[in-house]
């Protein structure tokens, strides 16, 4: 059987990137590999742990401080992070003899925002970098999500990730383009990976009428899309109007998350609610992508600014909006929410996808050398 490394996020406190680890695993195995997987940012990493979303409390809701010695070290932050990690990464590329080397899915191809390359840009240099030195499997980028700037520095590491694999496919045009614009890469487009769901079943409409909110978490949005002036209070006063929507469509409102700083986000929500509305909203318990899954079992409707939280919830019949926040949510709403293709179509296409740009290739690939040999002998 042949064998495939997956390396992705999936080990992160992120519900969606853990999602995302099970979908392309499934698509693997359906296609015939038996699979290992590693961490991207951290491959040290060996299980996923038990995150305690609402137990981690208000603290995770404090932005980090830098002081000067942090900052200096972000700056010089590939080096550090190489050192760290080099042995582990090695290690894992030398375990087994793979066919197949997958990065993705995931929006992988981000920035910082700031002067120093994101953690995304140095693990993808190095991961592609030392796995075209230490394997002979092909290097395939799959649903990637590629972000809008990047300062010098993640530019060229991600350049020189993109020129080193073998494939490359993205999951919305705007990623398309730039990988052709900004990296002189031609990528396949194809839906996010999430959205596979091999011989898993998919749950119809199951009649329940309820509301699930799922505010982002406030320091986030304001670092990252910087909307100059815009207090929590105003950020929280948007998503009142939100869940006031849907009160006054007679649906009760759960607010939930997918990350941990997301919950935390919610417990505060919750209780501005109360304090200025004089409304009881609860806060989902939440520990596992089963978890997830089941709510949205109970859900006719899902309001999030988390795309995987979306791709999930319609993956269960439910309607869903996005809270645009960023080109990744925007690319999303007019692609997926307003096409009102079904899932099993999206499925059906990442699996065309994957026969056609990596078995397909690979026995294409085949057939040529055994031509060439034949013809030299």
């Amino acid at each position: 059987m042949r064998k495939a490394l997956i390396i992705n996020e999936g080990f992160s406190n992120n519900l969606g990137d853990q999602a995302i680890r099970e979908s392309m695993t499934q698509l693997l195995q359906d296609s015939g590999f038996s699979t290992d997987f590693a961490y991207f940012t951290n491959p040290g990493m060996q299980q996923l742990p038990a995150y305690g979303y609402l137990e981690a409390g208000i603290g995770a809701m404090a932005p980090a401080s830098l002081s000067f010695a942090r900052r200096v070290k972000l700056k010089l932050s590939g080096i550090y992070w190489i050192a760290q990690h080099y042995r582990h990464i090695s290690n894992i590329l030398k375990r087994q003899d793979y066919d197949l080397v997958v990065i993705g899915g995931g929006q992988l191809i981000e920035s910082s925002g700031k002067d120093y390359p994101s953690r995304f840009a140095i693990a993808m240099y190095w991961w592609t970098k030392l796995a075209k030195k230490l394997t002979k499997a092909k290097i395939c980028l799959i649903g990637v999500g590629i972000g809008t700037t990047f300062n010098p520095k993640e530019t060229s590491f991600f350049s020189k990730a993109l020129a080193l694999a073998d494939v490359i496919w993205v999951r919305d045009t705007f990623s398309q383009t730039t990988a052709r614009v900004k990296f002189e890469r031609v990528a396949v487009l194809t839906p996010d990976v999430a959205f596979y769901h091999g011989n898993n079943r998919v749950e119809t409409n199951n009649g329940n009428r309820r509301a699930l909110v799922g505010i982002t978490s406030y320091n986030e949005v304001f670092a990252k899309y910087n909307e100059p002036g815009k207090t929590r209070l105003d950020y929280y006063h948007e998503w009142y109007s939100v869940v006031r929507k849907y009160t006054q469509q007679g649906l009760p409102v759960v607010l939930f998350y997918t990350t941990i700083t997301d919950a935390a986000e919610s417990i505060a929500f919750r209780d501005y609610l109360r304090q200025h509305h004089q409304l009881e909203v609860p806060v989902a318990k939440l520990h596992t992508v089963s978890d997830l899954q089941e709510l949205y079992q109970s859900a006719s409707d899902v309001y999030s600014g988390r795309m995987h939280a979306l791709i999930l919830a319609m993956k269960y019949r439910c309607n869903v909006d996005a809270y645009l926040i960023s080109q990744k949510l925007k690319s999303f709403h007019e692609e997926y929410i307003l096409s009102g293709n079904q899932c099993r179509e999206y499925s059906i296409k990442i699996r065309e996808t994957f026969n056609r740009c990596i078995l397909h290739q690979d026995h294409e690939n085949s057939v040529a050398y055994e031509h060439k040999t034949t013809h030299q002998i």
